[in-house]
């Protein structure tokens, strides 16, 4: 059983990485908006238009965040937060499209995988509503399956398995460069879904829980066939 200590740092580790992913959500390029004699489906416009909503922080005068080298924390988050209430229910519809339309599978077998190692994203309600800000700029669940491992996986590989960073370049680059096939394999798109990210060998399987209009990934486990 992990001692406080260790808790304490694994949470502050976690938070470290969401705080990043977030910046990094944030500064993700967008896709040009959509004019009004093209105008796209619904789906399409409200993703447009959070995109226009998303350019608006990058203007110093509508959105003065930056003072020199720092960063407005609590002006960031308050306009973070605006941002979902406005368009977060808009886009929700496209992204639950994307979850009924992902094929049906199986968790990997027990007999054949065993488990390498396991994140869980802390219970604490200011990580989970940081995940679920940052579920604001997948733009389906395919990009939030992706951007989840990119986050999570690194840790595991840093603190349950003390892989170099060079190691640990080389798997980056091997999850990124390769195409996983996506599918549910299990729960409802209702309430909780599991996901599995699958590498032939390697399988990542996501736990992803409703935290309205959001999606939350609250578990990353990794499972592997062992090497003969």
């Amino acid at each position: 059983m992990r001692g406080m200590a260790g808790m304490t740092r694994m949470t502050q580790m976690a938070s470290m990485m969401l705080a990043s992913a977030l910046a990094c959500g944030c500064a993700r390029p967008s896709e040009p908006v959509a004019n009004d004699d093209a105008a796209g489906p619904p789906a399409a416009n409200a993703r447009a238009l959070l995109d226009e909503a998303r350019r608006g922080l990058a203007d110093p005068e509508r959105a003065p965040l930056r003072q020199g080298m720092r960063i407005d924390q609590e002006a960031l988050r308050q306009a973070l937060l605006r941002l979902r209430e406005q368009h977060g229910a808009q886009v929700a519809g496209a992204y639950e499209a994307s979850i009924e339309a992902l094929p049906q599978g199986e968790l990997p077998a027990a007999t054949r995988f065993e488990q390498v190692a396991a994140f869980e994203l802390p219970s604490e309600p200011a990580a989970r509503d940081v995940e679920a800000i940052n579920w604001l700029f997948d733009a389906d669940v395919r990009a939030t399956a992706q951007r989840s491992l990119g986050m999570y996986v690194t840790m595991m590989m840093h603190r349950d398995l003390g892989m170099t960073t060079a190691d640990i370049g080389v798997w980056m680059a091997f999850l990124h460069a390769a195409k996983p096939e996506l599918r549910r394999c299990g729960g409802t798109a209702s309430e909780g879904l599991v996901l599995c990210l699958d590498y032939g060998d390697d399988v990542f399987v996501l736990d992803v829980q409703r935290q309205a209009p959001a999606w939350v990934v609250t578990r990353l486990r990794w499972m592997q066939v062992p090497a003969e």
